[in-house]
């Protein structure tokens, strides 16, 4: 074997990692939870329309999120703090000559690219270069992370946060250079205040402060200076948007909506259906269980990602994004039980039986993964691509359109309009009280057929109808 060779199939991983990540890359934002892709772009789509203000993000919505009853005329979205956005945004300035779907999906393309090089760096640093380029490998193929890194959500950018914080820091406790220490502090606070769940991810920093300082811990500034800066930026965001209530949705059903935690529904759900059969097509459970055996150093990261399981219940059982933060976790250890059933530097009859073994639970364990995931990435609703790309067309730019499609914002995203994604009130009301201007509809259902009975219809197709919220002269 060459000696180059390991540094060429490294590279290949890498440029094959970002290859299949451009399957269906300009897909409209109409695939699998194109609702939370729409928010997040959104967003974007804003900052570049009226300019970047990262204090007051402002999406397309004006309906009720908050689940008070508060209508959102300002289309405020306090959610996470918006360096997804501003990222999006640069992007998008920089490069104009590709849409801004296009960018927000390059967003998380590179950032998962930058993950997996991350993992690499950290399990090799732990263990061997192979170890290190399996990690990365199955981070940048599992089918589950190639779909969920190249969708415009702020999570694969959260993920490269804090992976960049837990690598600064490892490096910190070889070389004790307080540079090291700085970085992780800063990274870790940007990934919480991307998604406050990347603090879970943090917690192996704690334990190692356990493992080498004891409870002297507590006198250990680095280790106040580490905490403080993971936690005080998001808290400080927290004060601040929540002081524009009509702008933050309704959280707290995530922790255990339906009283699911340590259900067997729950355990099913996860560990079953999503981690067992989505993301590790049933056959890598056996990897993973011989990795968990074969690593402790990595041991924290296995008990934060539990953690953080057992803590967003519903969160989880709901939407199967919110797994994305336990890929590096889990191909950390499907990369060590790798090494273990190979076992690249011997050679024995035993041996080869554990290589055909291994290869054979890879390879089916990606086959059946990538069956599962395959319909995320399709359009199954194209009318609604049509009738906002139509919308956006005949109407002005300050309209006010009602698009309902039960409270999905992805038919609201296509119109390039601010409005309603559901009805609230009688559609009067929303005339009156908030200008709306239009009603588009996918469904021929009553409440549209009485809508055109009342009101002026601009455009009628079996695919929707386009209708001015005008009376008709008599």
């Amino acid at each position: 074997m060459s000696k180059d060779f390991p540094k060429y199939l490294l590279a290949l991983i890498f440029l094959g990692g970002f290859v299949v990540r451009l399957y269906k890359i300009n897909n409209p934002i109409a695939d699998w939870h194109s609702w939370r892709q729409a928010d997040t772009s959104a967003v974007t789509r804003n900052y570049v329309k009226y300019g970047i203000n990262l204090f007051f993000p402002r999406y397309d919505d004006m309906s009720d999120v908050s689940g008070k009853g508060l209508i959102n005329p300002e289309g405020y979205r306090f959610v996470e703090f918006p360096v997804f956005n501003l990222v999006h945004f640069t992007f998008v300035k920089l490069f104009p000559f590709k849409t801004l779907e296009f960018w927000g999906r390059m967003v998380s393309v590179l950032a998962a690219l930058s993950s997996g090089w991350l993992l690499y760096l950290i399990v090799k640093r732990h263990s061997d270069f192979w170890t290190g380029l399996f990690a990365a490998f199955f981070y940048l193929f599992l089918p589950f992370n190639i779909y969920f890194t190249r969708v415009i959500l702020p999570d694969p950018l959260m993920v490269t946060l804090f992976l960049l914080s837990l690598n600064c820091f490892d490096i910190w406790t070889k070389k004790s250079d307080k540079i090291w220490i700085i970085a992780s502090t800063i990274f870790g606070g940007l990934a919480a205040m991307v998604k406050p769940v990347a603090i879970f991810f943090l917690l192996p920093i704690t334990w190692y402060f356990f493992r080498k300082y004891g409870l002297r811990l507590l006198k250990n500034r680095w280790f106040w200076i580490t905490h403080l800066g993971f936690a005080l930026p998001f808290l400080f965001w927290r004060i601040w948007e929540y002081r524009y209530p009509a702008g933050v949705p309704a959280s707290s059903w995530l922790l255990n909506g339906d009283n699911i935690r340590f259900k067997g529904a729950f355990f099913r759900w996860i560990f079953g259906e999503r981690i067992g059969k989505m993301i590790l097509g049933s056959w890598g459970t056996l990897i993973l269980g011989q990795g968990i055996l074969e690593s402790s150093f990595f041991a924290p990261w296995l008990l934060a990602a539990l953690l953080y399981l057992f803590t967003f219940a519903m969160g989880n059982v709901r939407h199967d994004y919110y797994q994305i933060p336990i890929i590096p976790v889990l191909s950390i250890f499907l990369a060590f039980g790798t090494s273990a059933l190979l076992k690249l530097n011997k050679s024995t009859p035993k041996i080869w039986a554990g290589r055909i073994l291994g290869f054979a639970c890879i390879g089916f364990m990606l086959a059946f993964s990538w069956y599962d995931i395959r319909g995320n990435y399709q359009v199954n609703h194209w009318e609604i691509v049509h009738a906002g790309a139509r919308i956006d067309q005949i109407t002005p730019k300050d309209a006010v359109v009602v698009a309902p499609y039960n409270g999905d914002t992805a038919f609201l995203y296509q119109t390039n309009r601010k409005g309603f994604a559901y009805i609230p009130f009688p559609i009067k009301d929303l005339i009156d009280r908030y200008n709306a201007t239009y009603y588009v509809s996918v469904n021929y259902d009553d409440q549209t057929n009485a809508i055109i009975s009342k009101y002026t219809p601009v455009e009628k197709t079996p695919e929707y109808v386009i209708v001015k919220l005008v009376e008709p002269r008599p």
